[in-house]
């Protein structure tokens, strides 16, 4: 059994990956966000195995102090899901700094704030794990030139896996990133009606694949990006 921290906990992809894992026999500390539902998992038959907490992970003090409050109490912490991010549409010319900054702060600050603290642990342990939720757009500038501040927030989650990968080549610490293309969520379909759901990524088989890295085959993985795209 593994100790697990999964941030975003409350949107559709991660409500996917603490059901998933709790099935699978794990502990989960789920951060959600200020303000969201606070029953989300307490009708769950794993809700004994789920630690919810709400807070501001855009807080580089609120997010190591929560860190190091789970990490003092469960040293079988290792691994860290981060999904918590937003998105924004926009050229270029139509991006402003105010845009840019909150597109880091959501898909970016809220990463590296866990990941900081944790890597400080990681490293003591001599094991860990992280796994980022990247986007397309931040590798396909032909999507990326109509969401530039999205593209750009989540670009920066890429680089800090580099480093984070290269930091602990030799410290059994490793870093991935899996890129969905577009998820089927009921948000999605309400945008897009008339869309070929069924070409889409469910929060299921995104979850079955974060799954996957945790496992004897994906332990054995390095340097990690999964294009999770279906027939998007």
């Amino acid at each position: 059994m593994k100790s697990i921290i999964v941030t975003g906990a409350a949107g559709n992809m991660g409500q996917a990956v603490v059901q998933r894992f709790v099935q699978d026999g794990h502990k989960i500390y789920a951060a959600l966000g200020l303000g969201e539902n606070s029953r989300l998992f307490s009708e769950s038959p794993h809700a004994a195995n789920i630690d919810v907490q709400f807070l501001n992970l855009t807080d580089e003090t609120v997010s190591e102090g929560y860190v190091k409050g789970i990490v003092a109490r469960d040293t079988a912490v290792d691994t860290a899901v981060c999904i918590v991010g937003g998105w924004q549409p926009g050229t270029l010319s139509e991006t402003t700094g105010y845009e840019l900054d909150k597109m880091i702060k959501l898909n970016f600050n809220t990463a590296f704030n866990v990941a900081k603290p944790l890597m400080e642990f990681f490293e003591r342990q001599g094991r860990g794990q992280f796994i980022f939720i990247g986007a397309r757009p931040a590798i396909n500038p032909a999507e990326g030139k109509n969401q530039v501040a999205y593209a750009l927030g989540k670009s920066l989650l890429f680089r800090l896996a580099e480093i984070i990968n290269d930091q602990g080549k030799f410290k059994n610490i490793r870093a991935s990133v899996v890129i969905p293309s577009l998820l089927d969520t009921p948000q999605n379909r309400a945008a897009m009606p008339d869309a070929p759901a069924n070409e889409w990524v469910t929060p299921e088989v995104a979850a079955e694949t974060i799954s996957f890295l945790l496992g004897d085959t994906g332990e054995n993985l390095r340097e990690t990006v999964i294009k999770l795209y279906n027939l998007a």
